[in-house]
């Protein structure tokens, strides 16, 4: 059985697919601050930050280098979770990665952040990809 916070392996990956998987990753693998991932202790699999849980649900792995196809979903991936948490500048218009990182960053590694935010806050962006594009995995 494949683990739920990877890739599809059939089909194709919308950014929302991502999203939700990240969310996935968050709520059985645990949430970090300041960093993509914190480093494990007794568990296989560590917390992660939102971007790092991106990244594992585009490869299956922290270490997983991200190929040009998918990397593409994650660009729009980040694009639609900025402008979710930015809504009044649209960051899905050139995909520009450095300030959705740093919108995403920031917001991940605010103090008063909560895991339970970044999950919904995920899930959101994903329902918002599948409401502009209408299509994606639905709402999880």
């Amino acid at each position: 059985m494949k683990a739920t916070h990877q890739p599809p392996t059939t089909g194709d990956t919308t950014p929302a697919d991502l999203l939700r998987g990240a969310a996935l990753y968050i709520e059985r693998h645990g949430w970090n601050q300041g960093a993509f991932f914190q480093l494990p202790t007794r568990h296989r699999l560590a917390p992660a930050c939102a971007m790092g849980a991106l990244r594992i649900a585009a490869t299956g792995t922290a270490a997983g280098i991200i190929l040009d196809d998918v990397f593409t979903q994650v660009l729009a991936a980040q694009a639609i979770l900025a402008n979710h948490l930015e809504p009044d500048y649209d960051h899905t218009t050139d995909l520009e990665a450095d300030l959705n990182f740093e919108v995403i960053s920031d917001w991940n590694d605010d103090g008063d952040r909560t895991a339970a935010e970044v999950v919904t806050a995920l899930r959101d962006a994903a329902n918002l990809w599948d409401h502009r594009y209408g299509i994606g995995g639905g709402n999880a």
